[in-house]
């Protein structure tokens, strides 16, 4: 019986550390998600900054 128990208790750490390195790896992929909506404006603002300057130079 004692045997079973330690069995649970060593399943039950084993799932702990997996929850929490599935939680830091969620964290990272949000952090990157973030960045890349970021890069995302960034490069839309930049692309129609030329476009401004494309369709003014044509006039």
């Amino acid at each position: 019986m004692y045997l079973g128990v330690f069995d649970l208790n060593q399943r039950l750490e084993q799932t702990r550390k997996i929850l929490r390195e599935k939680q830091h790896l969620k964290k990272l992929i949000e952090e990157d998600i973030h960045d890349l909506e970021q890069d995302v404006k960034e490069l839309e603002a930049m692309t129609s900054k030329q476009d401004k300057y494309a369709t003014s130079a044509q006039r």
